[in-house]
């Protein structure tokens, strides 16, 4: 069965939190049900970094969507905006 793959960019709401946590809350928040693969911080300045999240999730199921990842993050203690950069379909 083919995957989509996810990457968001994530922006906390504010400028003094603990990046790890925020990390891990949210690949508790999205797991098992969607695959993260990685999440990385990119530095914007002045102390502020974003995180990048690698998510996969099953193409055709309607139990799965990226409406459904968007909710879940956004309603994570900490983050600020969230962004689709990347999506593509793998597997044939």
């Amino acid at each position: 069965m083919a995957e989509v793959y996810l990457v968001y960019r994530i922006t906390p709401s504010k400028s003094d939190i603990n990046y790890d946590e925020l990390k891990n809350t949210i690949k508790k928040s999205l797991e098992p049900k969607y695959r993260v693969d990685k999440v990385e911080e990119e530095d914007i300045g002045f102390g502020i970094k974003a995180l990048r999240v690698y998510i996969r999730m099953p193409e055709e199921s309607e139990e799965h969507s990226s409406d459904e990842v968007e909710n879940i993050l956004s309603g994570i203690e900490g983050v600020g905006s969230i962004e689709l950069e990347y999506f593509t379909r793998l597997g044939f």
